[in-house]
């Protein structure tokens, strides 16, 4: 991690004892997080003793021996790293190290784990400690006489401590697992003390003049990431229950979200008035049983009587209407199925008749509910087992929406919320990989708890979508890690190509229209272009060693027009013999080998003084500096454009579109012919224009230019996301099936 130095703010005055409240500080804070530590290494001594006599290996008696061996060091070790930051506060003239990386594509698995660590327990405390967190940090860059101070430069942030803690088990040979446990025991007897120091941090501030009238801004969360309770399985006979309450939503409504569910509505009525005839009064009513007389006095069913069905029928029947899509038992809408099974199970109910007919609003409701889910379950996003984990939600969305209908109008609903983050979590994901399957899991386990516990009361949605938001953290870190290691890697393969490119552009001005000897021809093709590939990525193309490499290109060059006009050898340019072994070495020619080549180089002068043609110069590098061919690497798993047809077709409107994408933009690929995918715009190239699409797991699935996208699109193979999120993208697909349902009639 390298540091900047920080501005000073003129009109900013640290207290004139500056030195001696640091001091405190520091005293304070080591005399709470030191023995936290201790605390923390001696639990994790106990535990790898308990693993070692369950005969443990990994977490054996190596490891507890190493722990005791390393366990003063790694004190003394974090004590010194604190200690540091707080001589940095001080002004010392250079900063004290506080390990931390910042090239992702070069960190190995058990680093990208213990890097996950750091980031855990840093927002671990955050979460528990924030307000304190924010109003020292606050007054310390007050007192360091700065406008704001980064966290790697403030000892007393969550994120200071946690690295420092990185950096003193760096030189312990602790095995990486051993590692991640003491984080995880550091965190707990952390947060632990935490809070204590930060009021006594914030208490001595105050008590010195230092911004005594500041207010924190944050509100603290009652456990910290990590520590949250067990969650209890559907079988637990101890499972919470969400209690009741309100959920807050905001009190506007935005115009954008105001027009299209009126909008929605609209063409809701008017798809039922263009069926017309037989047709309007099946779909404004419920369906009828077989048989019954059309002329049947109509039966209204009012909410309270709706909302008592629809319970029976989520306890009884979840399945019923998705199983049933999925055996290819019905081609009917899941409105008619959905009707079909009100009417059922309200003669179960006791409702007598059988022409049952809703009230307007919440056949409204009863029918945008059906009409979104339609969208969902025959979508190609999804495959058949996630459908039926999504459809089994159908019932309760359906009672949420006759209840509340703010779920149309509110983008941050709970139960809005809840069907993106289920999508979320299932889009792309096919559990092949244990973490996938276990996430899919955790969808079921949440899909069970609402449909057993969700009576009438909206707050368990939020309850479920923000434990399942949590548990998929874990997953988001990991997958945004991987999503950064692409982007770099995609980075360094265009910056790679931009110099070869200007390489093979500058050799070939250089060179003109010679007809050089096969040696010097594998000289300038391979080891210099190689060479001055390498001194543009890292110094720059007009650097000095850039200059020196081709001022010896042209030397060579020069020589080489000396002998061919027959020059006498005494007259001939001589070669840099230094410089180009200095190219050589750059492919791992040197000593023997690079005089060789010289000599070879030279070899093919005097032949071609002497009046051999430059054609049947039998002169070649030898064969032990020539660059070996690369091997070939399998392409990774990737979309094939445009069908292998050089020529793009694609329509003008769409390929607007494709240049307005943005990094954070969703589109769908259709990876097979039943596959849809969503992948998302991780990085647009500054160099080609070029966009990265990442999957849900940050893996790179395209690299496409917005011509390219656009063509793909009129083959049905990309399409653009209409909202921003599933539900909203849903919504829009509603709209556009009553458009054109009703245009058919």
């Amino acid at each position: 991690m390298s540091f900047r130095t920080p501005t000073e703010i003129p009109n900013q005055t640290p207290p004139p004892d500056r030195g001696r409240l640091l001091d405190s500080l520091q005293k304070q804070m080591l005399e709470r997080v030191l023995p936290a530590l201790d605390r923390a290494l001696g639990k994790v001594d106990d535990y790898l003793f308990d693993r070692s006599q369950q005969g443990d290996e990994e977490f054996g008696l190596l490891a507890l021996r190493e722990l005791r061996r390393q366990r003063g060091h790694i004190s003394r070790r974090y004590e010194e790293v604190l200690q540091g930051g707080f001589r940095n506060l001080r002004g010392a003239s250079e900063w004290f190290p506080v390990s931390a990386r910042s090239d992702l594509s070069l960190l190995s698995e058990e680093e990208l784990e213990e890097q996950l660590a750091v980031e855990q327990l840093a927002d671990s405390l955050v979460r528990l400690h924030g307000p304190g967190v924010e109003m020292a940090s606050k007054r310390v860059a007050h007192i360091s006489g700065r406008e704001e101070l980064q966290a790697q430069d403030n000892p007393l942030a969550p994120a200071f401590l946690a690295t420092a803690l990185r950096t003193a088990l760096e030189q312990s040979e602790l095995i990486a697992g051993v590692r991640i446990v003491v984080f995880k025991f550091f965190e707990r007897e952390l947060g632990a003390v935490l809070g204590a120091a930060y009021e006594r941090a914030n208490t001595l501030m105050i008590a010195a003049g230092v911004l005594p009238e500041l207010r924190s801004t944050v509100k603290a969360q009652a456990q910290p990431a990590g520590h949250a309770p067990p969650v209890a399985t559907p079988q637990d006979p101890h499972a919470t229950h969400v209690q009741q309450g309100q959920v807050q939503l905001p009190t506007q409504v935005t115009a954008a979200d105001q027009a299209m569910f009126g909008n929605l509505l609209g063409l809701l009525q008017g798809w039922r008035t263009a069926m017309g005839g037989a047709a309007a009064d099946e779909q404004s009513g419920l369906m009828q049983s077989h048989g019954a007389d059309s002329q049947a006095p109509v039966t209204k069913l009012g909410s309270s009587e709706l909302m008592s069905i629809l319970s029976l029928m989520q306890q009884d029947m979840p399945n019923n209407p998705i199983a049933q899509r999925q055996a290819g038992e019905t081609h009917r809408s899941l409105a008619d199925q959905l009707r079909q099974e009100v009417a059922q199970n309200a003669r179960k109910l006791g409702v007598a008749g059988d022409n049952l007919h809703l009230d307007g609003l919440d056949e409204d409701a009863v029918d945008l509910v059906a009409l979104l889910f339609d969208v969902l379950l025959d979508g190609p996003q999804f495959d058949a087992n996630i459908r039926r984990k999504i459809g089994r939600m159908l019932v309760p969305y359906v009672k949420v929406a006759v209840k509340d209908r703010r779920m149309f109008l509110f983008k941050e609903h709970p139960a809005r919320r809840l069907l993106n983050t289920v999508a979320e979590a299932c889009e792309g994901n096919h559990g092949e990989a244990p973490q996938e399957q276990a996430l899919l899991n955790r969808v079921d386990y949440t899909i069970d708890r609402l449909v057993a516990e969700f009576n009438e009361d909206v707050a368990i949605f939020e309850a479920l979508e923000q434990e399942l938001r949590s548990y998929m953290a874990q997953h988001r870190k990991r997958f945004e890690l991987a999503e950064k290691r692409a982007t770099e890697a995609q980075r360094g393969r265009e910056r790679l190509d931009l110099a070869r490119s200007a390489v093979a552009a500058e050799l070939m001005q250089h060179r003109g229209e010679r007809e050089l000897p096969p040696v010097m021809d594998e000289f300038l093709g391979r080891h210099v272009a190689h060479h001055l590939t390498q001194v543009m990525l890292r110094d720059g193309h007009g650097s000095p060693r850039h200059e020196q490499a081709i001022q010896a290109v042209d030397r060579l060059l020069l020589a080489f027009d000396y002998a061919e006009v027959r020059s006498p050898l005494e007259e001939l340019p001589s070669l840099p013999r230094a410089q180009f072994e200095a190219i050589l070495s750059s492919s791992g020619c040197t000593g023997d080998s690079a005089k060789v080549a010289v000599d070879s180089l030279q070899d093919a002068l005097v032949r071609l003084a002497a009046g051999e043609r430059a054609a049947d110069n039998p002169t070649h590098m030898p064969e032990q500096v020539i660059l070996p061919e690369p091997k070939a690497v399998e392409p990774e798993p990737q979309l094939e454009i445009v069908a292998g047809n050089d020529h793009l077709d694609y329509d003008a409107a769409m390929l607007d579109r494709m240049r307005k994408l943005q990094v954070g933009s969703w589109l769908q690929l259709a990876t097979s012919a039943d596959r849809v995918e969503p992948a998302k715009v991780s990085w647009i190239s500054p160099i080609s224009s070029r966009l990265l699409l990442v999957n849900r797991r940050g893996i790179r699935v395209l690299v496409a230019s917005a011509e390219e996208l656009a063509a793909m699109a009129k083959l049905g193979k990309v399409s653009l996301r209409e909202g921003e999120s599933v539900f909203d993208n849903a919504m829009h697909q509603v709209a556009d099936r009553l458009k054109n349902a009703a245009n058919q009639l």
